[in-house]
């Protein structure tokens, strides 16, 4: 599940060097250079690429800085042109592009979509041009293997994260609770004493507004009740899946968020959306809820009255299976029926807006001056020397209360989180049914969570994997 503020975080972090001098520096950690950029691009030859996620109009800084770094480009490459779409991820409608031959150059997808573009022979095999800049031995290999198959690496991921557990410090503490629960039982029996109806407080809340998101949320719930994502959608091989989540630990979960709202009476009666759900933690009006490590950002860039101090980040409660956090991200594909030479201008654009130190180091600089999410708690891109020098430069300009997200950020680099990735298949579809079915529970005490899961179960393989 990929979200818009991160598309847009993402895309500030890569732009918001460019009106900063070169000159400009500090006199602590730096990032070395792991990509060494080709005297030319394509030979010299003219080459035009189109490149999606173009700032709109209406946001003039984004869109200057997107313009700025486009002419820096094209300055060190006259013979490349960049043409910028203001063109965002929709799965239906980039299936229409694939079929008009009309995708991007170089475009911008979730990590749940590779195996759809790569099924349809849609994108390139980039690495011949990872082996030649060494990049393939500078990503995590955990995050590159999503954009791989069969030994091939079609992406270049450029964002990783994981759901996780934000809750309300001082809530907690003034219930008797020094620190988040390490159990889905335990959250459940927190929530209730955390839970304050009069005053309008929810224990525990979770996306509830029917989307795709609601589907994202309950997921991770289910994978922390014993599902894997071959569970919920399993390969049978030659392309083919089978839906596989009407039973098992997947009901399990549903009947466990049927209960949080019948039985224990600890979710919220308003809808909360991606922003609302901020909205809801930052006023105090929930103490615990299910949280991508980004959304913090989110936080601090649109709630400036809010407290940051007072919120911290922690593993998913552990299930069967420990503590498993749902994994997501983006990543950026290149046109499989591009020329050669626009496969490798569009390669070397998004590898040089990534691993230039200057334009990296200086994005950091800036966003920090600005007051913006840097030292959110979110998954490490790369591995070994390279990633300990980044989160070393960025720990110099944290905006963002890190010790806050101490037990995330350990568990995880100690190997005491499980992360799971995104179903495999049609995995945004799986979302936008279960968030309605979600709802349904959410609505009618007299649901039959797994006999309504069967059912859906049973549509979805005909209407969506069969067709």
């Amino acid at each position: 599940m990929k979200l818009k503020f991160t598309l847009l975080l993402v895309a500030i972090i890569a732009m918001a060097s460019i009106h900063v001098a070169p000159s400009r520096g500090q006199d602590g950690p730096t990032v070395p250079a792991v990509l060494t950029m080709p005297e030319q691009i394509a030979g010299g030859r003219d080459v035009h690429i189109t490149v999606s996620n173009k700032p709109p109009a209406d946001l003039v800084d984004e869109l200057a800085l997107y313009e700025s770094q486009v002419a820096k480009f094209q300055e060190m490459y006259p013979n490349v042109t960049v043409e910028g779409l203001e063109l965002e991820y929709d799965p239906t409608a980039y299936l229409a592009l694939v079929a008009g031959g009309q995708l991007p150059t170089l475009f911008k997808t979730y990590f749940t979509e590779p195996e759809k573009f790569i099924g349809q022979n849609a994108v390139a095999d980039l690495t011949p041009l990872y082996t030649t800049t060494g990049l393939d031995k500078v990503f995590n290999p955990n995050v590159l293997a999503i954009a791989s198959q069969d030994g091939k690496v079609y992406g270049i991921p450029d964002f990783a994260y994981s759901l996780g557990l934000a809750y309300n410090i001082q809530m907690l503490a003034d219930a008797g609770y020094d620190a988040p629960p390490t159990t889905w039982d335990e959250l459940a029996e927190m929530a209730v004493k955390l839970t304050n109806k009069d005053d309008g407080v929810a224990g525990f809340a979770f996306i509830n507004d029917g989307s795709g998101a609601t589907g994202w949320h309950y997921t991770n719930i289910a994978y922390g009740f014993g599902a894997t994502p071959e569970d919920i959608i399993k390969p049978e091989g030659d392309g083919n899946y089978s839906a596989h989540f009407g039973e098992g630990a997947t009901v399990d979960a549903l009947n466990f968020i049927h209960d949080l709202r019948w039985e224990y009476d600890v979710l919220p009666g308003a809808t909360l959306d991606w922003g609302t759900i901020t909205e809801a933690l930052a006023s105090d009006r929930v103490a615990m809820v299910i949280y991508a490590g980004d959304q913090l950002g989110y936080m601090n860039n649109q709630f400036p009255d809010a407290d940051l101090s007072n919120f911290g980040y922690a593993p998913m409660p552990a299930g069967p299976n420990g503590s498993v956090s749902l994994t997501g991200g983006n990543l950026w594909m290149v046109n499989g029926s591009a020329s050669a030479d626009e496969q490798e201008a569009a390669f070397y654009f998004q590898a040089w807006r990534q691993f230039d130190p200057t334009e990296y180091q200086n994005s950091i600089i800036t966003l920090s001056e600005q007051g913006r999410a840097v030292g959110q708690p979110v998954l490490p891109l790369y591995v070994g020397d390279y990633q300990t020098a980044r989160e070393a430069f960025e720990a110099q300009y944290n905006v963002l209360p890190v010790e806050n997200y101490t037990a995330f950020n350990e568990a995880v680099k100690a190997g005491e989180v499980t992360l799971q990735a995104e179903p495999p298949a049609a995995a945004q579809d799986y979302y936008s049914e279960l968030g309605v079915l979600v709802t349904e529970v959410l609505s009618d005490e007299h649901s039959d969570p797994a006999g309504r899961l069967a059912e859906v179960a049973e549509e979805f393989q005909a209407f969506v994997l069969d067709r």
